[in-house]
């Protein structure tokens, strides 16, 4: 403990992060080390570098710790980036899927908006439906005025009343 404390206070992260993985510690451990270099980073202003070692810490960091860091607008793209990662790995919550949509539509990215809500090879309305929450998604759509994504949700999503 006494090594890793004198790593962090020389901003030694990378080798902290290193030895930590030799060691064949715990994920957690990992984790841990990965978040105080991402804070170490973002406190320097790196912001795509801190991204890249908080993104390493899903499923072990609570997603608020990152997601408040990154909610200035200037950080949008990085918040993005987290918040697709979260949906990739199953551990997004609807409040995720509203902030990943909010970020699309004041992007204007339309084509990540489509890739997002798109079917997959051989996936069904019920599969469709366990990727994200569809609610969520076809009332983000519709509050930012993406109607016709809107609708394409809620009909491979089999709801057909919403519609």
């Amino acid at each position: 403990a006494a090594k890793m404390e004198m790593l962090y206070r020389k901003n030694l992260y990378a080798v902290a992060l290193a030895l930590i993985q030799s060691a064949s510690a715990d994920p957690a451990a990992a984790a841990e080390v990965q978040r105080k270099y991402g804070d170490h980073l973002y406190a320097k202003g790196d912001y795509d570098g801190a991204m890249v070692q908080y993104l390493q810490t899903i499923g072990s960091l609570e997603p608020s710790y990152v997601i408040r860091q990154f909610l200035d607008t200037r950080r949008i793209h990085s918040l993005t980036t987290y918040l697709e990662a979260l949906h990739t790995r199953q551990l997004a919550t609807a409040d995720h899927t509203t902030l990943l949509l909010n970020c699309y539509t004041k992007l204007k990215d339309v084509g990540k908006l489509e890739h997002f809500i798109a079917d997959r090879p051989g996936e069904g309305p019920d599969e469709y439906s366990r990727r994200f929450d569809v609610e969520t998604a076809v009332r983000v759509c519709r509050g930012a005025g993406y109607h016709e994504h809107a609708l394409q949700v809620a009909w491979r999503a089999g709801e057909h009343d919403w519609y």
